[in-house]
């Protein structure tokens, strides 16, 4: 597992409102992104916030979304951690309005999940080598994630069978999903790397030539 970085929201405030300052949060997480080795997940959770509008969850977190998608932060993951419970919900509302607008699409895991996984690290601090993915000590089936934002059924579907294997190859994918095509396939799960929702790796097969494999991100 690559460097994971975990950031509280709630350090910039419990009432975070307003596009401007939404701007400054969002130069914040830029900078940690930046920052990160290749490989890297910046973590974000929610602790301490009690109010999010639009226009702060548009600037702070569209923005970062929308240059995902456009190929920046080459390498580097970004994904949401909240509680289960009926705030960290109302949050969530404003920032899958502002990526359904943007037609980008982030990752949501239980924040249970990672504080299990890396025994609550401190804000701001590095971890490694422990898959947030997997099954506690007691055999206990993982925590559900999902994706908030707009990705469609079909890349939804696509993104479960890389969840749930941890890494595959087209091939894989083509028999897990059941597809005809390779190329439907292929064209898949390069939306979801676009949007920085799996890892790609390539390796030099035998007969020559590259080929990649896909894994989930945390």
């Amino acid at each position: 597992m690559e460097n994971v970085v975990m950031q509280s929201l709630g350090e910039y405030g419990t009432q975070l409102a307003m596009r401007p300052y939404g701007r400054k949060v969002q130069e914040a997480l830029d900078s940690l992104l930046r920052r990160l080795p290749p490989g890297g997940v910046l973590v974000v959770n929610f602790d301490g916030v009690e109010m999010m509008d639009y226009s702060f969850a548009d600037e702070a977190f569209g923005t970062l979304y929308s240059r995902m998608a456009a190929k920046e932060y080459a390498d580097r993951y970004l994904v949401l951690a909240v509680r289960d419970d009926e705030l960290s919900e109302a949050l969530m509302e404003n920032i899958e309005v502002a990526l359904n607008r943007r037609e980008v699409a982030a990752l949501v895991l239980p924040q249970s999940m990672l504080v299990e996984s890396y025994d609550a690290p401190p804000q701001g601090t590095a971890v490694a080598d422990n898959p947030a993915g997997s099954s506690g000590s007691n055999g206990q089936d993982k925590p559900k994630w999902r994706v908030i934002g707009r990705l469609p059924e079909h890349l939804i579907e696509t993104l479960s069978a890389v969840m749930e294997k941890q890494q595959v190859t087209v091939r894989d994918l083509v028999e897990a999903l059941n597809l005809d095509s390779a190329t439907a396939c292929n064209n898949r799960i390069a939306k979801l790397y676009q949007l920085h929702l799996v890892r790609r790796k390539a390796t030099i097969v035998p007969e020559g030539g590259r080929q990649y494999s896909y894994s989930a991100v945390v």
